[in-house]
């Protein structure tokens, strides 16, 4: 039997944190690191999402102390996932092309899921509806006792 690998989208990497969610908590503990894979769409998001707060913080003159920490983590987050990226391809960018079609979904996620397809990976976040009708296996770890669901 293969080893099932996990595409792990933002919102699960932010509840991993010590304030985080007990039930992603609670999976995580049930796979091992080496299972999970980020997309690099999953790593912008975070990083844009830490430089929007610290250009804000910078432009209102206040402390930036905190966000400059959480950017030199995502730093060593670049380095701890450097092996288990799955990089967008162009068979990742054709699936994504397919995906959006005439709908205006949220592009990172379609990009999830076309990854997810390509590569055969179970995508993990809390947004089900986001990729429901994506053809994909999904796994909501925020949920008490998480499944596999192919939605």
């Amino acid at each position: 039997m293969s080893r099932l690998l996990y595409l792990i989208d933002t919102n699960v990497f932010s509840a991993m944190g010590s304030k985080g969610n007990a039930n992603v908590k609670a999976w995580l503990d049930t796979v091992d690191d080496d299972q999970y894979r980020i997309s690099p769409i999953v790593y912008q998001e975070m990083r844009h999402g830490r430089e929007k707060q610290l250009a804000d913080l910078i432009r209102k003159n206040q402390d930036t102390s905190q966000v400059a920490n959480y950017l030199a983590a995502l730093d060593r987050f670049e380095q701890d996932f450097e092996d288990r990226q799955v990089p967008i391809t162009m068979a990742i960018s054709a699936e994504v092309a397919r995906m959006l079609g005439a709908k205006s979904k949220n592009y990172c996620d379609v990009v999830l899921a076309a990854t997810a397809r390509i590569h055969g990976l179970i995508v993990v976040t809390r947004n089900v509806k986001d990729f429901t009708g994506r053809d994909v296996d999904l796994l909501n770890p925020f949920d008490l006792n998480p499944q596999v669901q192919h939605v």
